[in-house]
């Protein structure tokens, strides 16, 4: 194995710049809550813990990935030629070069203990906010860590039941709808509608993802969503969902007419059916991985941009 610094050995264990996703999630929420209210502690707070919850959701999913030796046979379909093209798509930082445990950078133990660091973390930065939330607080908090840790974790192993892309896609919603009531404990439909889109379009990030381990996942016996309804299938059904992601965006417009801006995703998931659909191109089921992963960010970029406009401007045709 290459010998690497300690520096690039936290990075591919605690994979930073994929906890972006849970923490713009969270950062709708708190952006909503505080067009109605000024809790600016909390707003800073729950996205910070939200991070450390990631963290701990990002590895151990690596570990009992590690445990089960699912990981360990993602790489035996790739080429040499065909793993430098896949380089090419994503940034360094982004990169995955495989499973830090099956790669031998970290022993069990090392990450047994850095996932009670971080576990001890997400509980320190959460006492603020269960004093803010009282007893729901813990309720949601216990919930989402059973989401993150039997993703992967037996013996539910979700994931690997077909599973895996709704725990996902609750996870988000509730990252994101939860953070707003948290703060502000008042309904909100439109709030609402934020959530599920935020926690659709990270359902058909992972949905896309798993794409790119489907030889993978059939060899080890998993059965996502890739593996029961098989490639071809799986390509429609990512068609499907993202118009229902437009359509959501679409139906923002009702609430103020600045989420319009949300649409300027349409042609990055064009873009990306585009190449779903080009059979000449032996990556079209690696390539939408970062496709997908930036224009959920950039939605959810979009969506609080809309929420700061919408404050400073708003709107009372209705």
């Amino acid at each position: 194995m290459e010998k690497r610094g300690l520096y690039r050995t936290l990075l591919n264990m605690l994979r930073i710049s994929y906890t972006l996703p849970f923490v713009m999630a969270s950062v709708t929420g708190a952006a909503f809550a505080l067009t109605v209210c000024d809790e600016w502690l909390l707003a800073a707070v729950i996205p910070l813990d939200i991070f450390f919850f990631a963290l701990f959701a990002n590895l151990s999913n690596d570990y009992f990935d590690h445990r089960s030796g699912t990981d360990a046979t993602r790489f035996d379909f790739l080429t040499k030629e065909r793993e430098e093209a896949i380089k090419e798509l994503y940034d360094e930082r982004v990169y995955w070069e495989g499973n830090i445990f099956d790669r031998g950078e970290v022993s069990e133990r090392t990450g047994k203990l850095v996932l009670a660091l971080i576990l001890a973390l997400a509980i320190i930065t959460a006492v603020p906010i269960i004093r803010h939330g009282g007893p729901l607080v813990i309720v949601l908090g216990a919930i989402g860590l059973f989401l993150a840790y039997f993703y992967t974790a037996p013996p539910l192993n979700l994931g690997a039941r077909g599973l895996g892309e709704l725990d996902v896609g609750v996870s988000f919603f509730m990252m994101a709808f939860f953070t707003y009531y948290v703060i502000w404990p008042e309904w909100s439909w439109q709030m609402f509608l934020i959530a599920l889109l935020v926690g659709t379009s990270v359902m058909l990030m992972r949905f896309v993802d798993q794409m790119s381990g489907y030889e993978a996942h059939l060899k080890g016996g998993e059965r996502d969503w890739c593996v029961r309804l098989g490639l071809e299938r799986a390509v429609t059904v990512v068609g499907v969902i993202l118009v229902a992601v437009h359509a959501m965006q679409l139906a923002l417009v009702y609430f103020h007419p600045v989420f319009l801006v949300l649409l300027l995703t349409v042609p990055m998931s064009r873009r990306m059916m585009k190449g779903l659909h080009n059979k000449e191109d032996e990556l079209r089921f690696i390539r939408p991985a970062p496709q997908i992963v930036k224009m959920v960010i950039v939605s959810e970029v979009l969506i609080v941009i809309s929420l700061i406009v919408q404050s400073a401007l708003p709107w009372t045709l209705w």
